[in-house]
């Protein structure tokens, strides 16, 4: 492996963040150590409480959620479309000691990625994740709009053009849900990792900028708003 492609290695699992759901100490801090060993920056949860917390309040980014099925004998599962809508980003990894198909039908349909059933073996589960990373970090296409995931740049009509780190990472987020309205809250949580009660025109800002890379470049991708509501994205 020549330094271009461990550099770019390094970039990835530098920025990628894991979000661990797991009621059982033990197994939390296997699947963390797991994770660290693959310099993955882990973060967890560990009751349905503090799910349903996180959901309300998202104040991070994350790129895999590993979510227990059964967290102190409530379903996680109830909670996968308001997770998927707080997480767009986020591929979801299921853990379940219940290993049927019709319970995997059921999950994967609900909004989960993969599944695994327990126990497991600690290199599935690994090779599982990363998997799931390829499916995030291949490059993102929408109409003439390419995103490239290791160098931070959009491609329009073969042209690269530079964006900022908060510019890739609020185009990154409108694009992989085209159509999705992203109100002020969601995208300052999601791009920004702050509070709603920050009060910023950070969004605005970007998104002018956005819109006007987009339209010096001719593209036949725009990025629309209604006043009070949001902004999405659209060919």
């Amino acid at each position: 492996m020549n330094s271009n492609h461990k550099a770019e290695e390094r970039f990835l699992k530098e920025s990628i963040r894991v979000l661990i759901v797991e009621d059982e100490e033990k197994l939390l801090t296997y699947l963390k150590g797991l994770l660290n060993e693959e310099e993955f920056s882990t973060f967890s949860c560990s009751s349905f409480f503090e799910l349903e917390t996180l959901i309300e309040i998202p104040m991070s980014r994350f790129d895999i959620i590993i979510l227990d099925r059964l967290l102190q004998g409530k379903d996680s599962g109830t909670l996968l479309s308001k997770i998927k809508y707080c997480f767009s980003d986020a591929k979801i990894l299921i853990l379940s000691a219940i290993n049927t198909p019709s319970e995997k039908a059921l999950l994967l349909d609900s909004g989960a990625d993969d599944y695994l059933a327990k126990p497991f073996d600690g290199e599935e589960l690994v090779a599982r994740v990363r998997a799931l990373l390829r499916r995030n970090y291949h490059s993102i296409k929408l109409g003439d709009v390419s995103l490239n995931s290791i160098s931070r740049t959009m491609t329009i009509s073969q042209n690269e053009i530079s964006l900022t780190n908060k510019e890739f990472d609020l185009l990154k987020t409108l694009i992989q849900a085209p159509g999705k309205i992203f109100n002020k809250t969601l995208l300052n949580s999601q791009v920004w990792e702050v509070s709603s009660d920050v009060d910023s025109n950070v969004v605005e800002a970007t998104i002018t900028k956005l819109r006007r890379k987009l339209v010096d470049a001719g593209s036949s991708v725009s990025i629309k708003n209604i006043r009070n509501r949001g902004y999405w994205i659209e060919e």
